[in-house]
């Protein structure tokens, strides 16, 4: 199965949690969705950021993540 990608305007659905919520990550964040139970929001680096189970995963519930950790690694830098 291929990962998903958020592009640099990033703005898709979830998909498989039954949201029709359109997902938007920071640039280079991607979910990926190789296993059916699991989804893992990736860094631009590939990190493994958090997991969240597929059924109980909420757009919001990521989003937040990606945003928490894209200002924390900004701070960083």
């Amino acid at each position: 199965m291929r990962p998903f990608v958020a592009p640099e305007n990033p703005m898709r659905s979830v998909g498989g949690t039954g949201s029709s919520k359109e997902l938007r990550l920071p640039p280079g964040y991607s979910l990926e969705r190789s296993d059916p139970d699991v989804l893992v929001l990736r860094c631009p680096h590939g990190t493994a950021v958090a997991r969240f189970s597929a059924r109980g995963a909420t757009a919001e519930a990521i989003e937040q993540e990606a945003r928490m950790h894209y200002r924390e690694r900004n701070r960083s830098a």
